[in-house]
C-alpha cells in the first residue's frame, strides 16, 4: 500500500465509515439530540421555567458526553485481535483511516448533536406553552471569538482523549478512559497545589495578564489534544493483529 495520502482513496474510506457510523450510532445521535425534549417536558409538568443559559449548559454537556461514547461504538473493534482485522485490511493508509476516524468522532458528531439539539430547543422555545424562556443563546458579541475557540479546544481535547483510550483499551473502553482521565487530572491538580504552596512559601509571585489567561488555557488544551491525536495515530500505525 502506498503510504502517500490519496484523496480518492480517502473518499472511499469516508464512504465506508459513513455507513458504519450511522449503522452503529445513528439512533444514538437522534436520542442524544432529543434530550432537550425531556427537560421541556419537566418544565411543562412542574410548571417551571428553564432559561437559555441553563439549556446551553445542558446541550454543551450532551456534546461532551457523546464525544466520550462515539469512538467505542463506531471504532471499538479497531484494536481487537480478531474483530479488528477488517479495519486493518481496509484498502487505505493508516493516515487515511486516522483522519476519517477524527472527522466522524471529533467533527461530525459534535456538529450533528450540537446543531440537532439546538434546532429542537429552538422549536420547543417557539411553542406557546412549556417553560423554555428566551431564545437559545444570547452571547456577548465581543467575546464570540474566545468562546468559539474555547469550545473548539474543549471538543478536540475530550475527543482526542477518548479516541486514544479506544485504541489502547480492549474492554470497557469508555469507563477505563474516564477512570484514568480522572486519576491523571487528580495527580496534576495535586502537583499544581503543591507548586502553589511552595510558591507562596518562598514568596514567588507570578504575574499573568488576565486577558491572556483564556488564550493560554486554550493553547494548553490544544497542545494536549494534538498530543493525544498523535498517540492515537501511532497506535493505529503500530497495532498488531
Amino acid at each position: 500500500m502506498n503510504n502517500k495520502f490519496d484523496f480518492k482513496r480517502f473518499g472511499q474510506v469516508l464512504a465506508k465509515d459513513w455507513k458504519q457510523y450511522f449503522h452503529d450510532f445513528g439512533i444514538s445521535l437522534i436520542v442524544w439530540s432529543c434530550i432537550p425534549v425531556l427537560f421541556w417536558i419537566v418544565t411543562l409538568i412542574f410548571d417551571t421555567e428553564m432559561e437559555n443559559g441553563s439549556r446551553a449548559v445542558v446541550i454543551g454537556c450532551l456534546v461532551f458526553l457523546v464525544l466520550m461514547f462515539v469512538p467505542s461504538k463506531v471504532y471499538g473493534k479497531a484494536n481487537l485481535s480478531r474483530e479488528g482485522v477488517g479495519f486493518a485490511m481496509l484498502p487505505a493508509t493508516n493516515l487515511e483511516k486516522f483522519f476519517s476516524m477524527v472527522l466522524y468522532c471529533s467533527v461530525f458528531t459534535p456538529l450533528i448533536v450540537g446543531l440537532g439539539s439546538w434546532a429542537i430547543d429552538s422549536l420547543l422555545y417557539m411553542l406557546p406553552f412549556g417553560g423554555f424562556t428566551y431564545d437559545f443563546v444570547m452571547l456577548p458579541t465581543n467575546k464570540l471569538g474566545v468562546i468559539f475557540v474555547t469550545i473548539a479546544c474543549y471538543t478536540l481535547l475530550v475527543s482526542s482523549i477518548f479516541l486514544f483510550g479506544n485504541m489502547i483499551f480492549k474492554k470497557r473502553k469508555t469507563g477505563k478512559t474516564i477512570a484514568w482521565t480522572l486519576l491523571i487530572v487528580f495527580v496534576i491538580t495535586m502537583i499544581l497545589e503543591l507548586f502553589h504552596f511552595w510558591r507562596a512559601f518562598v514568596n514567588w509571585e507570578i504575574s499573568i495578564n488576565q486577558n491572556a489567561l483564556p488564550w493560554i488555557m486554550d493553547g494548553v488544551m490544544f497542545v494536549f489534544a494534538v498530543a493525544f491525536y498523535y498517540l492515537t495515530y501511532r497506535k493505529i500505525k503500530t497495532q498488531k493483529y
